[in-house]
């Protein structure tokens, strides 16, 4: 009888010690679904939007009671060409903008990501548009849903530190602002 209780308690601690590991583990999670990445801005005529539902990527994340507690990495890359704003010309300017035949991806790289209390994140990482790289700081929201996690949030840029021209039409009569902002809504499904 002895025996046999000593070999239950065992077998319960292996169990827990298992079920631990897996609830503190890192996971590999991916893009899912339809992601919505916005750029948004002004010009001297109107605002703007430009918006993309084509990115790929894949993150590092751990989850624990509920709540991501930690991001050990993040790796997120969209087309250039599937930003569109209904507008067919402002689109092609933007691209020409961006060279986007020389670096047809905006991408980013995660460099550090910090709670701010709840499922707020401050994340700062690399982003490259047009060839340039610049360490920009996004405001998140991570958080568990399902099995999935949301995660969206913001950043703001000029596009003259990513040495790009602000876009100009019209014979330079209506010009794009420099201050831009980047805005992301995305799923992230776990990798098996």
């Amino acid at each position: 009888m002895r025996h046999i209780l000593k070999n239950f308690l065992l077998l319960v601690m292996i169990t827990a010690g298992v079920i631990s590991t897996k609830a503190f583990a890192q996971q590999s999670y991916e893009i899912s679904g339809k992601p919505e990445m916005k750029v948004s801005g002004t010009s001297t005529l109107h605002d703007w939007d430009m918006v993309s539902s084509k990115a790929e990527g894949t993150a590092s994340l751990r989850i624990s009671a509920g709540k991501v507690t930690s991001i050990s990495s993040a790796r997120f890359s969209m087309p250039v060409a599937s930003l569109k704003s209904g507008k067919g010309q402002m689109d092609n300017n933007a691209y020409k903008a961006l060279k986007e035949s020389d670096h047809p991806n905006i991408s980013f790289t995660l460099l550090e990501a910090n709670q701010d209390g709840g499922n707020d994140w401050k994340a700062t990482g690399r982003l490259q548009i047009a060839g340039e790289t610049r360490t920009v700081p996004f405001q998140l929201s991570v958080s568990p849903d399902g099995n999935e996690i949301r995660v969206n949030g913001s950043a703001q840029i000029k596009l003259t530190d990513f040495e790009v021209d602000p876009p100009t039409a019209v014979f330079g009569t209506i010009k794009t602002g420099d201050e831009m902002t980047i805005t992301i809504d995305l799923n992230l499904n776990p990798v098996n």
